[in-house]
């Protein structure tokens, strides 16, 4: 244990309580699990990763213009925000004198025979590690290996390349210019009964009165694990036995069909289509919009929802 936590004198005392007699012996098993192949793998990969980073030449990248869209809000948005403005106003039109004081109670949870046992074993851990002869080790001669692409790979790789090379060529003159309709989607009635119905939540949750709430003692339980999760920890324990014990020399070789599909009709339409409407975004005027009068409508409440009011309140 470190000295910013030591244990209470109170534990000290519980624990020269306990008669060494009645504790039963347990026999530890010391592991030492050496990193597998896939590790090794990972760690070389990564470092190769990291040399390319730092050879890296700026000079090498090309200049991009960026092009700069303005995304009007949508009625979710802008719903979200007045719902944003109205809690910072309630919560700055709080009344802190409205609360009531509290007194708390601090209690001393002394630990269980499981934590002491498994302080013990911690201890016992540290011990033998900083115990432990380093003469003892073997040296190994890792092996490196270097893993070849897949088909898959190589076929991904190809794709890309020739899209790059078909956007790069594709000519804008070929596209139809769109016209957009703006539409004003106005919330339904079910949307404004639900918000009526939150706003009525929140003023409920407000004005709440904790007086008229019980005090509840909380039972604390210890669940110990089930069979089956014994079970699955064993299973694991023998895949790891096993995969750390698996002899390579048994795979067979594999020879790769390497295959190049072309693009059918139908994907390349639909890049077109994609194209044709990221130009028709891009070159739209919006001087062309036209102004829209909104009306405000307000619905009265359906008999269904003035009843399941009435019950709300009894």
């Amino acid at each position: 244990m470190t000295d910013t936590a030591k244990p209470p004198k109170q534990l000290l005392a519980e624990i020269g309580k306990v008669d060494p007699n009645k504790m039963k012996h347990v026999q530890t098993n010391e592991e030492n699990s050496l990193p597998s192949a896939e590790d090794v793998a990972q760690e070389k990969s990564h470092l190769k990763h990291l040399e390319g980073i730092t050879q890296f030449e700026p000079n090498a990248l090309q200049h991009a213009n960026t092009k700069e869209r303005v995304v009007l809000p949508d009625t979710t948005m802008i719903a979200d925000e007045k719902k944003h403005q109205e809690h910072i106003g309630g919560i700055s039109s709080f009344k802190r004198h409205s609360l009531k004081r509290t007194v708390s109670q601090e209690k001393s949870v002394l630990p269980d025979k499981q934590t002491i046992a498994q302080e013990k074993t911690e201890t016992e851990l540290r011990e033998r590690i900083g115990n432990f002869d380093k003469n003892n080790l073997k040296h190994t001669q890792p092996q490196e290996k270097v893993v070849l692409p897949t088909g898959e790979d190589i076929i991904h790789e190809k794709t890309e390349v020739e899209l790059r090379e078909r956007i790069g060529s594709f000519s804008k003159d070929s596209l139809k210019h769109v016209e957009p309709e703006e539409k004003t989607v106005l919330p339904t009635e079910e949307e404004i009964v639900h918000e009526k119905t939150e706003v009525e939540l929140r003023e409920r949750i407000g004005s709440f009165s904790k007086d008229s709430l019980k005090h509840v003692e909380p039972e604390e339980k210890t669940v110990l694990p089930s069979e089956e999760d014994v079970q699955q920890e064993k299973t694991e324990v023998e895949l790891r036995k096993s995969i750390g014990e698996f002899d390579k020399n048994n795979l067979k070789h594999q020879q790769v069909d390497e295959k190049n599909p072309l693009p059918s009709t139908e994907a390349i339409e639909a890049e077109k289509k994609e194209e044709e409407f990221k130009h028709s975004i891009e070159g739209f005027n919006r001087k062309s919009l036209k102004k829209a009068e909104t009306d405000v409508k307000n619905p009265l409440p359906t008999k269904e929802v003035i009843q399941q009011e009435k019950k709300a309140a009894k």
